[in-house]
């Protein structure tokens, strides 16, 4: 069973919402803004969150790959894997920020 992302659960929170599905608020965002403020706000927070979303497979991976079973990291690698450590906790708080916010502006809590 596949893992529900934070930018899953912003999209099902958008379209339960405003009622339509993800694909017809992009396709309405490309030819003109929406006239509602608050599908303005969650649809741009939403985008902040796909990068963020992004990120953190990004630094996952990273992380991943410096810690794997079996491998001994040199010492000049014990840096990369603090780095991408906070990177990723930097990554995952801006997430819930973004992934809370869509919440608020979509009427759940």
């Amino acid at each position: 069973m596949p893992t529900t992302t934070m930018l899953d659960q912003a999209t099902a929170v958008i379209e339960n919402a405003w009622g339509q599905p993800i694909e017809a608020f992009e396709v309405l965002g490309v030819r003109r803004p929406s006239d509602d403020p608050l599908l303005r706000c969650a649809m741009h927070t939403r985008t902040a969150l796909a990068i963020t979303d992004n990120a953190v497979t990004v630094y996952q991976a990273r992380l991943h790959a410096l810690t794997r079973h079996g491998y001994v990291p040199d010492f000049y690698e014990l840096d990369r894997i603090t780095e991408a450590a906070v990177s990723l906790r930097v990554a995952h708080a801006e997430s819930r920020a973004y992934l809370q916010a869509i919440r608020r502006v979509g009427g759940g809590s």
